[in-house]
């Protein structure tokens, strides 16, 4: 008998399976380096947020314009505005996280309604300072062109998932701290201004959690 055939067969047998093994270690491969890419693009996100926060706070223009609407409703501070710096911000984060799982999105639109202090004079005003700060323009536009970090990349209408959620944890933070309690490490009109901070965002943004935001 001819055993040609046969190992012809044989031979194309272990072809295909070593094909369809290869084909299978690149698709592993091309989903882990899918998945690092979203990882290293959320840090990258993240840690550009905690900057444009930071240098938003720390400026100085912004600083006297929120203080101008405050001194117009009769609020007159009582200390210097403390320097923000990146290291505080994470922390507020990190304990925002843990406030985020009992605060609902309504419940965030309900405060931020009631104490936002960012009326459209104020967000032209904060907004025009940043257009002329190239430092706080470059960060601005960076945070507008990020890539969509939704989970269906057909969606026609998406808004900041992962940014929006972390201005609110912080935003809920600082309100809650502003409100009730600071202290040394976060004092009061520290907090509240970073809550305007992550308000004025938030709305820049179109973040789920402010209010009417689709009116």
């Amino acid at each position: 008998v001819d055993k040609k055939p046969l190992i012809g067969v044989s031979i194309c047998a272990v072809v295909l399976l070593v094909l369809g093994s290869l084909s299978n270690v690149v698709g592993y491969q091309s989903v882990q380096t899918s998945q690092q890419n979203l990882i290293k693009e959320r840090i990258k996100q993240k840690e550009l947020l905690f900057q444009t926060i930071v240098d938003i706070a720390n400026n100085k223009e912004i600083q006297r314009i929120i203080l101008k609407s405050q001194m117009s409703r009769g609020e007159f501070p009582t200390s210097n505005i403390p320097f923000l710096t990146k290291n505080q911000l994470k922390q507020m984060y990190f304990i925002g996280l843990s406030l985020s799982k009992i605060i609902s999105i309504s419940k965030m639109q309900s405060l931020f309604e009631k104490y936002n202090r960012i009326n459209p004079v104020m967000q032209k005003e904060i907004s025009g300072v940043i257009e002329k700060d190239a430092t706080l323009h470059r960060e601005m536009t960076q945070l507008l062109y990020s890539k969509c970090d939704c989970d269906n990349e057909k969606t026609s209408s998406w808004d900041f998932p992962i940014i929006c959620k972390i201005l609110g944890n912080i935003g809920s933070l600082c309100w809650l701290l502003t409100m009730y309690f600071g202290g040394p490490l976060f004092p009061h009109l520290l907090t509240y201004f970073i809550m305007l901070v992550c308000i004025f965002l938030g709305m820049t943004l179109h973040c789920d959690w402010i209010p009417d935001r689709n009116i």
